[in-house]
C-alpha cells in the first residue's frame, strides 16, 4: 500500500499553495496579560507595609501572567483559502469499514450525492476528513482507514473547486 501524507500535512502542497496556514493572536490572552500588568501596577502603589492587598495583587498578577502566556502560546492556527479569503472548516466523518473502496470511488468520480447511502460508524473503520472553505468554493478531502492503533491515509489529498466543492459541501452537510 502506498503511503500518503495526512490532510493537515499535505494540504498546502496539494492545493498548489492556494491554502495557507495562519496563526491568530488570542484576544483573551492579551486581555489576561493586560490584567496582570494592571494588578502589578496597582500592587506597587500601596505604601502600607502591613497590608495584605499588595501581596494578593502580586500573586494574582503572577497567576494571570502565567495563564496569559500559556493561552498566548497555545496556537490558534487555521487554514485560509487565499483566492476566496475564506477559512477552511475541518470535518471528520466515520463510515463502515466495508464501504472504504466504494467511498474512495465515489470521491474520485465526484458522485457526492451518494455519500448519504453509506453506513455511518463511530471512530472505527473508514474516516473521511474534509476541509471546506466557508464560502463553499474549495474543498480538500482525504480518506483514511483504521489499521490497528492509528488511521493510515489510503488516498492522496483530493481538491475540489467551484461546483464540485459546493456539491461536496451540501452532501457532507446532509450526512452529518
Amino acid at each position: 500500500m502506498e503511503k500518503f501524507k495526512k490532510l493537515q500535512e499535505d494540504i498546502q502542497d496539494a492545493s498548489n499553495q492556494e491554502v495557507v496556514r495562519k496563526t491568530a493572536v488570542s484576544g483573551v490572552a492579551v486581555g489576561i496579560l493586560s490584567a496582570a500588568i494592571v494588578c502589578a501596577i496597582i500592587g506597587k502603589m500601596f505604601d502600607d507595609p502591613n497590608s495584605a492587598v499588595p501581596t494578593f495583587l502580586f500573586t494574582l498578577a503572577v497567576f494571570l501572567f502565567l495563564g496569559g502566556i500559556i493561552k498566548l502560546f497555545v496556537s490558534r492556527s487555521y487554514y485560509l483559502h487565499r483566492p476566496s479569503r475564506s477559512r477552511l472548516q475541518a470535518l471528520t466523518i466515520y463510515f463502515d469499514i466495508h464501504d472504504g473502496n466504494d467511498l474512495q470511488t465515489c470521491m474520485e468520480m465526484k458522485r457526492f450525492d451518494e455519500l448519504s447511502r453509506f453506513k455511518r460508524e463511530k471512530d472505527t473503520g473508514v474516516k473521511l476528513e474534509a476541509m471546506i472553505a466557508s464560502k463553499g468554493d474549495f474543498a480538500a478531502v482525504q480518506i483514511s482507514e483504521y489499521i490497528p492503533y492509528t488511521y493510515e491515509a489510503v488516498t492522496p489529498v483530493m481538491c475540489f473547486y467551484g461546483e464540485d466543492a459546493r456539491a461536496l459541501r451540501a452532501s457532507v452537510g446532509a450526512v452529518k
